[in-house]
């Protein structure tokens, strides 16, 4: 399989150098309106009822790893965590728990959001220096102008026992706007395939969101956003420990300057702070050798800038961004013989000061041939201020006096050539190199319960340097879209834990201690085809297969969330006020796992899920009744990027009822 996938990407690169262009991929989720099927990132209020983690697996240009039915890490193209960017209405948010329970992506909630858009390359670049990409949530503003907007859902699923529910009201006038939004999720653990409880998959959470915008003049406008979220006594199966709460606060000012006669057209600006509170629970687990808390808080404050130009010839962007991330988390085992307790501080006030530019240009070369060029750069200073956490890598034989300062960034060239009417392509590459994490630098006994291993950072990590190749194929006519993407990437100095035999476990039951560090000529490949088609005014169909593939040679294993060969095929048909479809995966499972990083061998399997939409007219607004019932057969199966081989739920009858006017 690792030599089709090499071959197939590199026969692809050969059959491009010489004409390429990049094309909108649409994303897995279909919205069908009347005879019309539009595939898009944009949000509509056929989603409400999903939750974020769902929104996120149901997009054909990422994958998500699951620790429970709760808080899906987003994987783009085999990259996680550090090596993608999150950014939430412009702001960039960082999740306040160690273990990477709560990504930034578990704070948000459909019903808030305009677009959720999976980008890479340079269009990625300018919300953070990243290797896989970057994930960009544009939250929901009020439309000027419009009359009073009320929605309201409800939804019920069997499986769970669980409701979940949101609302959204929006009032504008000429020139202010404002809109409100609010979601309340409740759901008791599942059962899997074979009727079993898996336990620890309860959460509860609430969402509420305020956005108002203000038009002081035609050229001159002014946003504004705060949102609260909260979850509390969420499970996860795959840790030893649940979360008694996660909150987060965010807030930022926005401002918006379109100029009639100067070089720039248009100014953005935007200011924002958010702060993440996470506290961890064991105290619903049974048989625990030793009770722990360990709270996280994380606050970043930041501030952009963005400036543009267009001509003949050119579509010109300048960015620049400053942000600060303060991240502080701390352990205390508590002894279960009465004796002394333990205290350390995992995150030991760690704080990160970011400065970066970022130029992007778009050449129009000749009518149907571009050329787009991005450069960002980036300046980090990164310092481990606690003095208890400066004494504890004393002990490792770290001496931390001063702020680590590091200059990293990303170059991005990409061809966009329109061959005909029908198709286009593209062909780029890209150099990144970015920062280690907070984690990867300064955490300190931070257990991967993947693994089993206590994780401590390393204050001399070197930047992780990649070299990516980039090719898409797309072919539209009429009803029809089929297209490829393959992509090819280099890493040197991939960082990844190793085991340290000096080093005793602190975490009971962990198989020992492993340390951050460089290793050389990792490497990961990712080939998807898609299609899309309307066979009828009344039969629309969409198919997507993607396989991935990487190694890195100096540990002799596969690289971690590789996806193995992944087939989705959804039908919908339209009759009339009747919307029916159905929807197959059928995964390959996990046949080459990373057992070195914690993955295991999973089975094969094909998923059947099936769903009707009733939409009723009223006088005043629309009723629409939804029904679905997701895992149909109630088959058991194992999620490939599922951490410990949690099983996923079974058979799930979901079904509610949306008003909208």
């Amino acid at each position: 399989m690792k030599i089709f996938i090499n071959s197939m990407v590199q026969i692809a690169f050969i059959c491009t150098i010489n004409c390429s262009i990049s094309f909108a991929q649409d994303s897995l989720k279909t919205v069908y309106l009347g005879e019309v099927i539009i595939s898009s990132d944009t949000i509509t209020d056929q989603d409400y009822q999903l939750t974020a983690d769902q929104l996120l697996e149901a997009n054909r240009k990422l994958n998500v790893a699951k620790r429970g039915n709760f808080a899906w890490e987003p994987v783009i193209d085999g990259f996680t965590d550090g090596q993608i960017t999150v950014a939430i209405d412009g702001m960039r948010v960082f999740g306040g728990c160690t273990d990477k329970m709560d990504p930034a992506t578990s704070y948000l909630e459909p019903v808030n959001l305009q677009k959720l858009q999976v980008l890479h390359a340079s269009g990625a670049q300018q919300y953070g220096t990243s290797l896989g990409g970057a994930i960009n949530a544009e939250m929901r503003y009020p439309t000027l102008g419009k009359p009073l907007s009320l929605g309201a859902q409800t939804a019920y699923s069997s499986n769970t026992n669980g409701t979940d529910t949101n609302v959204f009201l929006e009032k504008s006038y000429k020139k202010i706007g404002f809109r409100y939004s609010g979601a309340y999720r409740q759901h008791q653990s599942y059962t899997d395939g074979n009727g079993n409880l898996v336990p620890h998959t309860q959460y509860r959470k609430q969402n509420h969101t305020f956005t108002t915008l203000f038009q002081q003049n035609p050229s001159t406008q002014w946003t504004g956003l705060f949102m609260f979220d909260e979850g509390r006594d969420i499970g996860y199966p795959a840790l030893p420990m649940d979360v008694s709460s996660a909150t987060a606060y965010m807030g930022n000012l926005g401002f918006k300057k379109k100029f009639e006669s100067s070089f720039f057209s248009v100014l953005t600006a935007k200011v924002y702070y958010n702060s993440i509170t996470h506290i961890m629970d064991d105290t619903q687990r049974e048989n625990v050798a030793m009770h722990m808390d360990m709270p996280g808080k994380s606050q970043t404050a930041g501030i952009w800038t963005t400036l543009e130009h267009k001509s003949a010839k050119h579509q010109f962007k300048l960015k620049g961004d400053v942000y600060i991330n303060t991240l502080f988390a701390d352990m205390t085992m508590y002894s279960p013989t009465g004796g002394v307790n333990m205290y350390l501080q995992t995150w030991g006030d760690i704080q990160r000061n970011s400065v970066a530019i970022f130029v992007e240009d778009i050449w129009q070369l000749d009518p149907r041939l571009k050329w787009k060029n991005s450069l960002r750069v980036e300046a980090v200073s990164t310092n481990l201020t606690s003095d208890v956490a400066r004494k504890q890598f004393e002990i490792l034989g770290y001496s931390i006096t001063s702020p680590e300062s590091d200059l990293g960034g990303d170059f991005s060239s990409l061809f966009l050539y329109q061959l005909d009417e029908k198709w286009s392509a593209s062909f780029g590459g890209s150099y990144t190199q970015r920062f280690g994490t907070a984690s990867e630098l300064y955490g300190f006994y931070l257990f991967n319960a993947r693994d089993q291993y206590d994780y401590i950072g390393n204050p001399n990590l070197e930047n992780e340097k990649a070299t990516s190749f980039t090719f898409d194929l797309n072919y539209r006519k009429g009803v029809w879209n089929v297209g490829a993407r393959a992509r090819k990437t280099y890493i040197k100095d991939y960082i990844v834990g190793i085991v340290d035999e000096n080093l005793d476990a602190m975490t009971p039951g962990a198989l020992g201690v492993k340390e951050y560090q460089n290793v050389d000529n990792a490497q990961s490949s990712h080939l998807e085809l898609y299609g899309s088609t309307k066979f009828t005014n009344w039969l629309g169909y969409r198919l997507s297969a993607v396989v991935e593939n990487g190694y890195i040679e100096a540990l002799h294993s596969p690289m971690p969330y590789m996806r193995p060969f992944t087939l989705k095929q959804d039908v919908r048909v339209l009759i009339k006020k009747f919307t029916i479809g159905a929807q197959h995966e059928y995964s390959a499972g996990m046949s080459s796992p990373s057992t070195l990083l914690g993955e295991v061998e999973t089975s094969p399997y094909h998923l059947v899920n099936l769903y009707l939409d009733y939409n009723l007219p009223l006088r005043k607004g629309n009723l629409q009744f939804d029904i679905a019932v997701n895992n149909l057969l109630n088959t058991y199966y194992i999620d490939p990027f599922a951490w410990n081989s949690i099983p996923n739920m079974g058979r799930n009858i979901k079904a509610g009822v949306n008003y909208k006017f």
